[in-house]
Formats: C-alpha cells, structure tokens, sequence
C-alpha cells in the first residue's frame, strides 16, 4: 500500500484499544537482546497512550527517507521496510514479542540499555511497532544523586530499579513502512554508522570511479576515517545525477562561486585537488553534492545544508 494509506490504516488501529507489549533492546555484545517488560494493565495502558500520542497530524507531509534531508518541522520521512535489510530484520524480531524472554533486570543488560519498542497488536498477524531510544542512565539508581521516595511521612533512599519512560516516539512501523519523526534516533536504533562504517570503503571507490580526484589515497583515508564524511559520501554515491556529471559542470560550479577548490593535470586527465586540511577538506564533498545553488528569482547564490529534489 502506498505511505499515505498506510497511515490512514494506523488511524483505525490507535483509535481502537489494541494488545501492548514492550520490548527492551540491549547490547551487551555484538548481538542486541531483547527481552519483554511484564506489564500490568494500568501501565500498559500508559505505553498505548504513548504510541496513540504519536499519531501523524492531518496536514503532515511524507517524504522518503534521505539521509542528506533534514525533514521539516511539518514532514516525516519514510523507508519501505524490504528495501533495507538491516530495519527488516529488526522489525521482525521485535513483532514476535511472544518469543522475547523477560526482562530480568540484569546489570549486564541494564548496561547496555539502548532503545525500547511498543508494540500494538491488533491481531495476531498485524503489528506496529513505537521505536523510543533509551539508556542506562533513565534507570533512577544509575544517576548522578540518590533518590528519595516519600513513604507514611517518612523519605526513604530508593534501592529499588525505576525506570523512567516518556510520551516521546522516534520512529514507528506499520503498512510495510518505517516512519521517522528523529533522524539522528532512527541512526542509533539501527546503527546506521555501523552500516556506513562497514560500506565506507566500498562507496569511496564508486565515487573515485566516477569522478577524477587528485591525493586520491587522502581522499580515501578522510572517507573511511570520520563518521560526518562518510555520511556525506553516501548521500553522494546515492546522487543519479553523478554519472552524468563533467569536468566541465564542476569548472563551471567553481567559477560560479568562486570555490577555493584547484583541478589539477595529472597524465593529460583533469582532477579535481583533495586537500585534507580542516579548511579545505569538505569543499570537495560539498560540491559534489552539489550544495551550491543559485536562486532563479533573485539571482543570488545560495550553500545549503539540506534540500530536496523536486519530483
């Protein structure tokens, strides 16, 4: 179905009084556990009240998902769940809440606490599921101070674990979608630098590929070395247009705003310089994602940080 319908159909599911699970993930290895809370009625009903709480507006505006989007404040992006293994695996093991293992509120996974999931379930085959990122530092004890709870008149320190939770989602599933209202929490949850790290080498060379670079092997240490580059090197690798684009275009781009970016002759083969100071480092990437825009209207030139293209 496509997103719009598919969050037409979540309407009818939180207006009505579906089963609650929740489900903690930790990591205390490479492998992420997930144990289920076990919840009595009054405190489930508070995690389906959180969920409902996160029900897209009326007038919200879907756009897909691009990792060199910033949404506005009225949009929420979307993946389609098959298209990324990573979220599709995820997904799967937290619907099958009945084979989670109680949470035990061990040390070594209070540790490594790193989100949690609310799981609607209108039925046995339907399942959306609240994504809300969490730590070890929301359990009351591991914080800095102590605790006091107030007993027959009297303060006691609090030994016992409590945990804090809000009304706050970062991004939900439902329709064979995912839906993200945090960027930055949809990473964590993921581990969506984890991927990036593991492709950083392999996207370096695509773009290496296409386009001529000088101090190529600096250019590839600086990729595969800093988590923001390696991110802005997969909005690039992901651009269409950059099979398509000439020495000529990126000439033209550089005189046009007048770039402190040298293409240099090496063998006969124009190539555009890689210098990895601070300074100059981005201006590359920058350009290649072409960041330099120019207004129609008004004629002036614009770097932007964030832009989406029109369909």
């Amino acid at each position: 179905m496509p997103p719009q319908q598919a969050i037409d159909a979540l309407r009818l599911l939180l207006s009505g009084n579906p089963a609650v699970n929740v489900l903690v993930a930790s990591e205390p290895g490479q492998a992420t556990i997930l144990q289920r809370l076990n919840l009595r009625q009054d405190l489930a009903s508070e995690f389906r009240s959180a969920a409902q709480a996160a029900e897209p507006g009326a007038n919200v505006v879907l756009r897909p998902y691009d990792p060199g989007y910033t949404p506005e404040w009225n949009e929420l992006a979307y993946i389609y769940i098959q298209g990324n293994e990573a979220v599709a695996s995820m997904v799967e093991q937290i619907s099958e809440v009945q084979e989670a293992e109680i949470f035990h509120e061990r040390d070594e996974i209070v540790d490594h606490l790193r989100f949690y999931a609310i799981v609607l379930s209108p039925d046995a085959d339907r399942h959306a599921v609240f994504f809300r990122t969490y730590s070890p530092k929301k359990e009351l004890t591991r914080r800095a101070g102590f605790a006091a709870l107030l007993s027959r008149g009297h303060y006691d320190k609090v030994d016992t674990k409590i945990f804090l939770f809000d009304r706050q989602v970062d991004c939900f599933s439902w329709g064979g979608y995912l839906f993200i209202y945090s960027v930055p929490a949809f990473h964590r949850i993921f581990d969506y630098f984890a991927e990036l790290r593991a492709k950083a080498a392999e996207t370096v060379t695509a773009i290496l590929e296409r386009i001529p670079i000088s101090n190529a092997d600096a250019f590839r240490a600086a990729g595969v070395g800093q988590m923001q580059m390696m991110s802005k090197l997969a909005q690039i690798a992901s651009k269409p247009y950059l099979s398509r684009v000439t020495m000529q275009d990126i000439r033209r781009t550089i005189d046009a705003f007048h770039l402190d970016v040298q293409i240099v002759n090496e063998t006969g083969q124009e190539k555009l310089l890689f210098e990895a100071n601070p300074n100059k480092r981005w201006l590359i990437l920058k350009l290649l994602d072409d960041d330099y825009l120019g207004s129609i209207m008004t004629n002036e030139k614009y770097e932007v940080n964030s832009k989406s293209r029109l369909q």
